[in-house]
C-alpha cells in the first residue's frame, strides 16, 4: 500500500484552513496545505509606503474580477423600503427593485481573504445561535455558545484581539488579550450622540494590535487594512496560524496549486486529491483525511466538480 503524502490534506489557506493547519500540526499531524494562489510578502508586496498608494487597492497577484458570476438577486419588497441604506448626499444605495451585487470580494493567496479584511473579530451573538427557539425562524445551532466560548478565547489569544472589557452582549470567561483601541475623534462624537439618546455604545473587537504583542507592533491607525498591512499589526492568517503551524515543522505548503477534483470511492471516502502545481503539471496526493476550506464559492465548485465516483 502506498504511503500517504500526509496525515491530513487541507485545501484552502484562509481563516478556516489556516486555523485547521495550526490545530492539527500542534497535535502532531503531518499536514499538506494546498493553496490555489501565491504567497504574499507583507514588506515587499503591500504598497502603503508608495506615493501612489491611494490609487492602488489590494495588490492582487491573481485577478478576481469576473472569476464568478451570479444569478439575479431577490426582489426588494416595498413594505421594507424604509430600511434601505441611504445617505444624504447620494440618496438610496440601491435604486432598483432588486438587491445589488457588487462582487465576490476575496483574495486568492496564502492567508485567503484575511489578507485584506478589516480586522473585525466578533463573536456570534448567543441569540443568533437559537433562532428557532427564540424567534421561530431558521434553525438552532447544534452547539451552544457556552461550548464554543473556550475556543473563541483561544483564537483571540493566538491572533491578538483587542476589545472592551464588557458590554458586547457576548459572555466571556476571560478578558480580551488586548485593550480596546482608543476612539477616534469622529467616533467619540458618535459615542456622545448615542449617550444623549440613551443608546449603548461599545467599541468593536478587532484582530489588530492595540499594544505590542506576539513580537509585532501596534496599529498605527492608517485606516488601510484592506490594502494589506505591511506592519504586521493586523492579524491575518499567514502571520498567525500558518506561521505557528510552520514552526512545528509538520506543515508542507504548496502555493499556486489549485485543486481540480476529489476522487472518491462508493463509500464517499476521498481516495485522492488531484491538483495542478506551479508548473501546470497534474499531481495527486493522498491522506487519511481531507479538509475542504476553499470559501463560500470555491468549496461548492470543487465538490460539484468531484461528483463522479471511482470504482471500488
Amino acid at each position: 500500500m502506498a504511503v500517504p503524502d500526509a496525515d491530513v490534506i487541507i485545501i484552502g489557506s484562509g481563516a478556516g484552513g489556516g486555523a485547521a493547519a495550526w490545530a492539527l500540526t500542534r497535535l502532531g499531524a503531518r499536514v499538506l496545505l494546498l493553496e490555489a494562489g501565491p504567497e504574499y510578502d507583507p514588506h515587499a508586496d503591500y504598497r502603503l509606503d508608495r506615493d501612489d498608494w491611494k490609487v492602488t487597492g489590494f495588490p492582487a497577484k491573481v485577478p478576481t474580477a469576473g472569476r464568478q458570476t451570479h444569478a439575479p438577486l431577490q426582489k426588494l419588497e416595498d413594505r421594507w423600503s424604509d430600511l434601505r441604506s441611504w445617505n444624504r448626499l447620494y440618496g438610496k444605495s440601491v435604486v432598483s427593485d432588486r438587491r445589488m451585487f457588487l462582487r465576490y470580494d476575496h483574495v486568492v493567496g496564502l492567508g485567503g481573504s484575511t489578507l485584506h479584511f478589516t480586522g473585525e473579530a466578533h463573536r456570534l451573538n448567543p441569540a443568533s445561535m437559537r433562532m428557532k427557539t427564540k424567534f421561530c425562524v431558521a434553525g438552532d445551532w447544534p452547539l451552544t455558545y457556552a461550548e464554543l466560548e473556550p475556543y473563541y478565547a483561544e483564537v483571540e489569544r493566538i491572533i491578538g484581539v483587542a476589545g472592551p472589557p464588557e458590554g458586547s452582549g457576548r459572555p466571556r470567561a476571560e478578558p480580551f488579550p488586548l485593550p480596546a483601541h482608543p476612539l477616534s475623534y469622529a467616533t467619540q462624537r458618535l459615542a456622545g450622540g448615542c449617550a444623549e439618546l440613551g443608546l449603548t455604545f461599545v467599541p468593536n473587537a478587532l484582530a489588530a494590535l492595540s499594544q505590542p504583542y506576539d513580537d509585532r507592533p501596534p496599529c498605527n491607525y492608517c485606516g488601510n487594512c484592506t490594502r494589506g498591512c505591511p506592519r504586521l499589526d493586523k492579524s491575518s492568517v499567514d502571520i498567525t496560524f500558518i506561521r505557528r503551524a510552520q514552526e512545528t515543522g509538520r506543515l508542507e505548503i504548496h502555493t499556486l496549486s489549485p485543486v481540480v477534483r476529489l476522487e472518491t470511492r462508493s463509500s464517499d471516502q476521498v481516495t485522492r486529491v488531484v491538483y495542478t502545481d506551479e508548473a501546470g503539471i497534474t499531481r495527486h496526493a493522498t491522506a487519511q483525511a481531507v479538509i475542504v476550506a476553499c470559501g463560500a464559492v470555491e468549496t461548492p465548485r470543487l465538490l460539484l466538480n468531484s461528483s463522479g465516483v471511482m470504482p471500488s
